[in-house]
């Protein structure tokens, strides 16, 4: 269980940074104790079960993108599973920026 704590906490902690919020901020969008956000980050605290639809909508994303982990280290086919997890609008802009990466060649 701890194992999927930190995991989800890593989730949250990359959507709120891509999301561009303080942990202050994504609290009072979520509707959680300021203090909750840090505890879930760090893997040391859950989030109940109701509130996560809240937190999702806070961030901006799915639901289901708190719950897919991708191991990042030493995995070459992380674009492919991040690609994976994508919704076909996402998925055509992935492609067109990695399009557009490879014509800098």
């Amino acid at each position: 269980m701890n194992d999927f704590k930190k995991k989800f906490g890593q989730n949250v902690k990359y959507y709120r940074k891509l999301a561009k919020l303080t942990q202050e901020q994504l609290a009072e969008k979520a509707g959680v104790a300021p203090n909750t956000i840090g505890y879930i980050e760090r893997g040391k605290n859950s989030i109940h079960f109701s509130k996560i639809p809240s937190l999702a909508e806070a961030l901006g994303i799915e639901i289901y993108k708190l719950f897919v982990f991708v191991e990042m280290e030493n995995n070459p086919n992380v674009i492919c599973e991040l690609v994976k997890t994508a919704t076909e609008k996402e998925q055509t802009i992935i492609a067109n920026v990695i399009k557009s990466i490879l014509a800098l060649k």
